[in-house]
């Protein structure tokens, strides 16, 4: 670890604790959860969890994946705001997905599961933080009124994302990593463009 690696992971891991917290202080403001998509936060909760099984069991310094860990954490506040403010998101096979995701989370500790099952399953953790990406898309395209999700955020992901490009590519060399991050710092950007257009509608309706 390089000290250039260093500032760079420390700065995603404060930008990180600010990524989510405007967006559950407008939720509480609003009392709304217009344009969030529930599947798309469980379906960030699965990666999420996948994801830091492969970075303990490869023994990555913990400040390249603390983003990571509280990302985990504030998915799943802002999942309880999901629940509290919407009515459809406790139906029963909502609720069978949340407890899905905890079950594979009290898993983490556990080291039970075998490194190549780890390994494949990071692998194919790419299809759920793509289906996550598509899910808020469609959730804040199809959204009528002005979308409570905040732009700032996806600013803040796209950043963090392309440090973790620089990370897995200098100083960790995994291909596996690296593939991930422009994957999902490219989609972040998307999002982010289709909220500012969403913005500048509701702006001109009002």
């Amino acid at each position: 670890m390089t000290l250039l690696t260093d500032l760079l992971g420390t700065s995603c891991f404060v930008l990180s604790l600010a990524a989510q917290l405007p967006q559950m202080l407008q939720i509480l403001a609003q009392g709304s959860v217009a344009g969030l998509s529930f599947n798309a936060y469980i379906l960030d909760l699965c990666s999420l969890t996948i994801k830091l099984m492969y970075h303990t069991l490869h023994g990555y310094a913990l400040i390249t994946y603390s983003p990571t860990i509280v990302y985990e954490v504030q998915g799943y506040a802002i999942v309880m705001l999901l629940l509290w403010y919407d009515r459809a998101n406790r139906s029963p096979i909502k609720l069978i997905q949340l407890s899905v995701c905890l079950s594979c989370l009290l898993l983490l500790p556990t080291n039970l599961l075998p490194t190549s099952l780890i390994n494949t399953l990071m692998k194919g953790s790419l299809t759920f933080s793509v289906s996550n990406k598509a899910a808020h898309l469609q959730k804040i395209a199809a959204c009528m009124e002005r979308p409570v999700v905040d732009p700032a955020q996806w600013i803040i992901y796209t950043y963090i994302s392309l440090v973790g490009l620089y990370t897995a590519l200098v100083e960790q060399g995994d291909s596996i990593l690296a593939f991930q991050h422009i994957v999902t710092s490219s989609l972040n950007m998307v999002i982010f463009g289709l909220l500012l257009h969403k913005r500048k509608q509701g702006g001109k309706r009002e």
